[in-house]
């Protein structure tokens, strides 16, 4: 009794050690956990979604952020694929009973870029789906507030947003100033008005966009403004640790 009771004991200071060493992780190390993967399958009523994940999401830190987003692209497949079939069915020659569903696959990269010493995490996924002999490739990033795990937007890190976006869209607009896409002044329309899929970086902001909007492959999908060209739209330095550094 006394030996099962001293191991339970020192199995309790174990766990508590591995707990504090999961939150004091080097940056090495948290970049470790993110190269190491595992795969998760999800499987819904229309949609099955293969999703690998960073080791990292299995630190009690980081677990109920990987979830969530986790959660986002399944629930989100699943709604937009039956919104498809919904608006692609005719309903006055279906006979319900016999039709059969296709099921659509969805596989997701995530990857799980933390950033403990200024309190953010950055998630970028890489999804592809596949539907009706349809393929669709996207990548859609977010940045979250560790302690708060409130999505950091756009519009929290200027203290004017409006005038970062517009010198952000300029500047992408000048980078694919030779692209011949239909898609481009759409994609430039929305960056002006509310930017999204961006990461964060010390010294400014890199920008991904899908790679459908190109057609020619060797076309970078990244375009990354440094902060120089943003210090007239005052950037917040809780933000951009290059500001913290030169305080």
């Amino acid at each position: 009794m006394l030996k099962t009771l001293l191991l339970l004991v020192s199995v309790f200071i174990l766990s508590l050690s591995v707990k504090a060493t999961a939150d004091d992780l080097s940056f090495n190390q948290l970049h470790q956990l993110n190269q190491e993967k595992k795969t998760l399958v999800i499987d819904r009523t229309y949609t099955k979604t293969n999703v690998k994940y960073p080791k990292l999401c299995e630190l009690k830190k980081y677990q109920k952020s990987c979830n969530s987003f986790i959660n986002y692209f399944v629930s989100k497949f699943e709604h937009n694929y039956i919104s498809y079939i919904t608006g692609n069915r005719d309903f006055d020659d279906i006979d319900f009973d016999d039709v059969k569903r296709e099921v659509a696959q969805q596989e997701v990269d995530i990857d799980y870029r933390v950033v403990s010493d200024f309190n953010f995490a950055t998630i970028i996924a890489n999804v592809e789906q596949q539907f009706n002999q349809q393929n669709i490739g996207f990548t859609e990033i977010f940045n979250y507030n560790i302690t708060t795990s409130k999505i950091i937007h756009f519009n929290d890190l200027f203290g004017d947003p409006s005038l970062a976006a517009l010198i952000c869209k300029n500047i992408i607009s000048d980078a694919y100033a030779k692209v011949n896409s239909d898609k481009l002044p759409l994609l430039l329309a929305q960056i002006e008005v509310s930017p999204k899929n961006f990461l964060l970086l010390p010294d400014g902001i890199e920008f991904v966009f899908s790679k459908s909007i190109f057609i020619d492959d060797r076309i970078s999908p990244k375009v990354i403004i440094k902060l120089d060209r943003l210090m007239e739209a005052k950037p917040k330095k809780e933000w951009f640790p290059i500001l913290q550094n030169h305080q």
